[in-house]
């Protein structure tokens, strides 16, 4: 017979606990992808809804000044699960390959010139608020 002890029952409500604030906050992570959704679609804005969705809960974290631990969850379940996330995309690759045999050498220069641009810029960045941080204190 199996028997669980009160300290795997403790296990056991500890991780349901966790995994309740995680999946709370992939909800309040998709009511602000939703109300960023409903601002594109209502006032046809030229920016997308998923980023209008992610500067709201930015500036909602701002006027917070914290950040809950079911969002911490949340957002760590869904990096955690972000590489399935890629797999629509892979298989969509592979479904264009004609038109990647035909421009992939063209393809291949741009994403190679845009990493390079974002790398500098990135770089240039982290210095200006490496010197904007360091003057303030």
């Amino acid at each position: 017979a199996f028997l669980l002890n009160r300290s795997s029952d403790l296990y056991v409500e500890g991780l349901a606990d966790n995994m309740m604030k995680g999946l709370m906050g992939i909800a309040i992570i998709i009511g602000f992808y939703c109300l960023g959704e409903f601002t594109h679609n209502s006032f046809h804005l030229p920016i997308p809804g998923a980023m209008l969705g992610m500067m709201y809960l930015y500036f909602f974290l701002i006027i917070r000044k914290q950040v809950s631990l079911a969002l911490l969850q949340g957002g760590e379940l869904l990096v955690s699960s972000l590489p399935l996330l890629l797999v629509p995309s892979s298989a969509g690759v592979i479904l264009c390959i004609k038109l990647l045999e035909q421009q992939g050498l063209a393809i291949a220069i741009i994403l190679s010139i845009s990493i390079f641009f974002s790398l500098i810029l990135t770089a240039w960045m982290m210095s200006w608020l490496q010197r904007h941080f360091d003057h303030e204190s």
